[in-house]
């Protein structure tokens, strides 16, 4: 969906709706997805895939660009995907992991999985930075800092459902 860079106080609401419908969809993949898997490391696959499928879509309805800005956006755009989602595979990867030895999670398997978890969270803040970057020369900041906060949301949503799921170490 490409939009119109000028925007006055309805097309603002417009988007704002526009937000809430898409994080609403989210909301209902995510749930759907979870209702149907069985375990912990299939909920966490149908999240995996339901965000995947839907995050392009959800940015689109949620960013409006002109034809130039989107033109300059969206590679830039599947250049960060592309590194963002090996770091998900890794932290998905760990907390499968910590669910099957929490139950007898030593201090040192604890300390291990806690640099891993550190080292992921490093990494996804550096591969943000870089790619914030890059589209604040592509994009106007402020269509930067609306993208980072959309980004931000389907992150914090997908978090949320995992962290439902997830016991603390004992």
């Amino acid at each position: 969906m490409r939009a119109r860079a000028d925007a006055g106080p309805a097309r603002v609401r417009k988007e704002d709706s526009m937000s809430r419908m898409a994080l609403a969809v989210l909301a209902l993949v995510l749930a759907a997805g979870a209702a149907r898997a069985q375990t912990v490391k299939e909920t966490l696959e149908v999240t995996r895939q339901a965000i995947e499928s839907q995050r392009r879509v959800l940015v689109s309805g949620a960013l409006p660009l002109t034809d130039a800005e989107a033109d300059a956006f969206w590679p830039l755009y599947d250049a960060y995907e592309k590194e963002r989602r090996p770091l998900d595979e890794q932290a998905n990867k760990l907390l499968v992991d910590f669910l099957a030895a929490a139950a007898t999670l030593t201090d040192a398997q604890a300390q291990a999985m806690l640099d891993k978890a550190l080292k992921v969270d490093e990494s996804r803040l550096r591969v943000r930075r870089e790619h914030m970057e890059r589209m604040a020369k592509a994009i106007p900041p402020r269509k930067v800092a609306r993208f980072y906060q959309i980004d931000n949301k389907l992150d914090a949503a997908v978090r949320a459902d995992l962290a439902k799921q997830i016991p603390l170490a004992p």
